[in-house]
């Protein structure tokens, strides 16, 4: 799916948190958001998700403006599991709450997908590491096969080897799956590693845009102060 946005305003009581946004959500390809917290992007992606309404400007999704958003799917930046229910109920989570009960061939052939062994199909999140919860989100995610997946802080709270596995993991999922995704982080390597085309946000406008391989060659002074302080 492809997602553009021309001049989209966004407000909360007389404060704009979105000043006046452009950019395109290319076609199976992945866009990573860029900017410090509170700089506008999460309110950015819950408008795309139409969570949130906006002021003015549009947001277009295959050239229309209306979207079933059956269509998204999204990885929270903590996973968001529920601790009482099982690893595999959590996976299948929208059929399990709809009582259905024949997703479990679709499950083990999404825990093969993102690397999880078999064995931890009847566990629960308290028994799974933190890189191990990741990869549950992320099959959650791909669970009803979206055409457009949103992922907030992939790896926040991993070390750098399970970083490194979960931004494989984007780059295989996006390229088999042939999903759009759209990525908020603050790592600049992930940003580099898993991205086609990276907007840096700042104050509610976007500051710079470019080749994700071309990041740390910006001649924009604010974006280079942000990721002189990001992680990278």
């Amino acid at each position: 799916m492809k997602i553009e946005i021309k001049n989209l305003k966004k407000k909360f009581n007389e404060n704009f948190v979105l000043k006046d946004i452009s950019l395109t959500l290319e076609k199976n390809k992945s866009t990573i958001i860029l900017g410090e917290s509170g700089c506008g992007k999460s309110v950015l992606i819950k408008t795309i998700y139409k969570l949130f309404g906006f002021d003015s400007g549009s947001i277009l999704y295959d050239g229309k403006s209306e979207v079933d958003i059956d269509k998204f799917s999204m990885l929270f930046q903590y996973g968001a599991l529920f601790d009482s229910l099982k690893i595999s109920e959590n996976i299948a989570f929208t059929d399990f709450i709809n009582n259905k009960t024949n997703f479990e061939r679709k499950v083990h052939s999404l825990m093969n997908d993102v690397g999880l062994n078999k064995s931890i199909f009847n566990r629960y999140p308290s028994e799974l590491s933190g890189g191990m919860k990741k990869r549950v989100a992320l099959a959650r995610a791909l669970y009803k096969n979206p055409k457009v997946i949103f992922l907030d802080e992939p790896t926040t709270g991993l070390d750098p080897i399970n970083s490194d596995k979960i931004n494989d993991l984007i780059l295989k999922v996006v390229a088999k799956r042939k999903i759009t995704a759209v990525t908020i982080t603050h790592d600049i390597k992930s940003a580099i590693k898993t991205g086609d085309k990276y907007y840096f946000i700042d104050n509610g406008i976007i500051q710079d845009n470019g080749d994700c391989k071309k990041i740390l060659k910006t001649k924009n002074k604010i974006f280079k102060s942000f990721i002189s302080g990001a992680k990278y």
